[in-house]
C-alpha cells in the first residue's frame, strides 16, 4: 500500500462531517476516482460516528489513508484496548456490504480499524500502479491536526502568510501578532488551523464577520506550498462551518481567486456555488509568490460563492428585467425559493447612499435606500469615489427596493453591468451587486472550475458588452445632434 495522509483530531460526534472530508479528499489528491472517494468517505464517517457511541469523547483517534493498484483504504487508530474491546460489535451491520472491514489490535495500546473499497476495474494513473506489499500497513510520516489557535500561535500564523504571500497580502493585519489576535478576542475573526506532527502551523483559515449581519467571509487562508495536497484546506471549512453555527450564523461565503482554481475546487466541494464575478478588485502583485499569474498584466479578479449553514427562508425580490434569468438561476444554485416581483413605480422619497474606497484602487456605493434621485446620487457617488482613485467599481442596492428598476437604469448608462448576488448581505436582506471598470480586464484569462462559473462569466461579459455598445451609441446620437 503506498502511504497517504493523515489527520488526528478528538473521537467526537460532531468531527464526522470533518472525518468525511479529509478521507474524500486525500484520495481525491491521490487521483482515485470520485465515487470511491465518496463511498470509503462516507464508509469512514459512518464508522466514526458507530466509535463515537463507546468512545468518551476524550481519546485523540488518528486517521490514514493508503491505497494501492487494487483498493483503497482508510484506518483509524484508537487508543485504549480496553475501552474499545467491543469495537467489532459495534460496527457489526454499519456499514454497507460491499465495504470491507478488518480489526486488528495493538496489544495495549489500541486498535487499527481497516475500511477497504475495491479499485478493480476502475481506471487509475501509471503512478499508482503498484502491488499491494505483504505484512502490517506502515504509517504515514505526514501527520496533521485541525485545531483552534491559541495567542502564542499568531507570531507562527504570520509567518505562513509572509512565506506565501510576501508582504503583499490583502489583510496586512494577519502579519502583525498583536493586531491579528486583538481581531480573534474582539470576534471580528474566528479562525482555525492546521498543524503538523510536530506541532508548527502549517495552515490557517478564518471567519471574518460582517457587522449587523448572519453571514461571515471564509478568507485568511492559507495552507504552506510543501503541505499542499492533503484536504487541509477543506477540513479547516468544515471545522468552520461548525463554528459558525455555534455563533448563530446563518451563511459563509468566500471569494476564490481566479489565477488558479484550488480555492474554486475546495468551495465547490464543501457545497458553496458561485453567486458573484469580481472583477479587477486587486492590483495585479496581490497574489501567492509562488504561483505564476496566467492573468498577467491586468488587475486581479475574483468570485464569490456561498453557502447556507441552515435552510434558507423564501425571497421574494424586484429583479431589473435585464438580470431576471440570471438571479433565478442564482438562487436555485443556492436552493433558495424565489419570487420576483414586477414594480416600475417611481419612488417618492430620497436616496441614502454611502461610499467606501480602499487603498487598492477598489470603491463600493451603497444605496441603503433607492430614491426618486437615484440617478443623480449615483453620478455624485460616481465622480467622489473615482477621485479617490478607484479603477473598479462596486454598487449595491437591496433586492426588496421598490426603486431597484430606476437604480439600474440610472447605473446602465453610466457604464455599470451585472456582478452579482450578496445573500443576507444586508442583514437579513440580499444585495443586487453591479459593478463599473475603468482598467481594461480580460475575462478569457480567468481560471474557472464550474460550468456555473463559466456560464455566469460569460453572462457578465455580454451584459458588459451590452451596457459599453449602448454607451457608445448615446456618445453617437449626441454628437451628431451638437452638429
Amino acid at each position: 500500500m503506498a502511504q497517504g495522509s493523515e489527520l488526528r483530531l478528538l473521537l467526537e460526534r460532531t468531527r464526522a462531517e470533518l472525518v468525511r472530508a479529509f478521507v474524500r479528499e486525500a484520495f481525491l489528491g491521490e487521483e482515485v476516482p470520485t465515487a470511491v472517494a465518496s463511498l470509503i468517505a462516507d464508509d469512514t464517517a459512518q464508522a466514526w460516528e458507530a466509535l463515537c457511541h463507546i468512545g468518551s469523547g476524550r481519546e485523540r483517534a488518528r486517521i490514514q489513508t493508503q491505497r494501492s493498484r487494487r483498493e483503497v483504504a482508510s484506518q483509524v487508530f484508537l487508543p485504549s484496548h480496553a475501552r474499545f474491546s467491543q469495537v467489532g460489535e459495534c460496527l457489526s451491520g454499519r456499514l454497507r456490504p460491499e465495504a470491507g472491514i478488518s480489526l486488528r489490535e495493538h496489544g495495549i495500546d489500541g486498535w487499527e480499524i481497516s475500511i477497504h473499497r475495491n479499485l478493480i476495474g476502475q481506471p487509475l494513473p501509471a503512478s499508482t500502479a503498484e502491488e499491494a506489499t505483504a505484512g502490517p500497513a506502515q504509517v504515514g510520516s505526514i501527520e496533521y491536526s485541525i485545531d483552534l489557535p491559541q495567542k502564542a500561535d499568531a507570531a507562527a500564523i504570520a509567518r505562513c502568510f509572509l512565506a506565501v504571500y510576501g508582504h503583499h497580502y490583502v489583510h496586512p493585519e494577519v502579519l502583525s501578532p498583536q493586531r491579528y489576535w486583538d481581531q480573534v478576542e474582539s470576534g471580528e475573526l474566528i479562525p482555525v488551523i492546521a498543524r503538523d506532527s510536530r506541532g508548527e502551523v502549517v495552515g490557517h483559515v478564518a471567519l471574518e464577520r460582517r457587522p449587523e449581519t448572519q453571514v461571515a467571509e471564509r478568507g485568511e487562508a492559507v495552507v504552506l506550498s510543501s503541505c499542499r495536497g492533503h484536504g487541509l484546506l477543506e477540513c479547516m471549512t468544515e471545522c468552520l462551518s461548525e463554528l459558525a453555527l455555534k455563533h448563530d450564523l446563518e451563511g459563509i461565503y468566500a471569494e476564490p481567486v481566479t489565477i488558479h482554481t484550488f480555492s474554486q475546487r475546495n468551495d465547490e466541494r464543501a457545497g458553496m456555488p458561485v453567486c458573484a464575478v469580481l472583477l479587477g478588485v486587486n492590483p495585479e502583485n496581490v497574489g501567492p509568490k509562488d504561483i505564476a499569474s496566467v492573468a498577467a498584466g491586468q488587475r486581479q479578479s475574483y468570485l464569490r460563492t456561498f453557502r447556507f449553514l441552515r435552510t434558507p427562508t423564501p425571497r421574494t425580490i424586484v429583479a431589473p428585467a435585464p438580470y431576471r434569468e440570471i438571479l433565478a438561476k442564482l438562487y436555485a444554485a443556492l436552493g433558495v425559493p424565489v419570487s420576483i416581483l414586477d414594480l416600475t413605480n417611481a419612488p417618492s422619497e430620497s436616496s441614502r447612499t454611502a461610499i467606501r474606497v480602499n487603498g487598492r484602487g477598489y470603491g463600493v456605493i451603497s444605496f441603503h435606500q433607492v430614491g426618486h434621485n437615484a440617478g443623480v446620487e449615483l453620478a455624485q457617488a460616481m465622480r467622489d469615489i473615482q477621485a479617490f482613485g478607484a479603477s473598479s467599481i462596486q454598487l449595491s442596492a437591496h433586492l426588496d427596493d421598490p426603486g431597484l428598476a430606476l437604480l439600474t437604469g440610472a447605473a446602465r448608462d453610466l457604464g455599470f453591468f451585472f456582478c452579482g448576488l450578496g445573500p443576507g448581505f444586508a442583514g437579513r436582506v440580499d444585495l443586487l451587486q453591479l459593478q463599473y471598470l475603468s482598467e481594461a480586464v480580460d475575462t478569457s484569462k480567468l481560471q474557472l472550475f464550474t460550468d456555473l462559473s463559466r456560464e455566469l462569466v460569460a453572462f457578465v461579459e455580454a451584459d458588459r458588452a451590452t451596457v459599453e455598445g449602448s454607451a457608445v451609441a448615446r456618445e453617437a446620437a449626441i454628437t451628431r445632434k451638437q452638429r
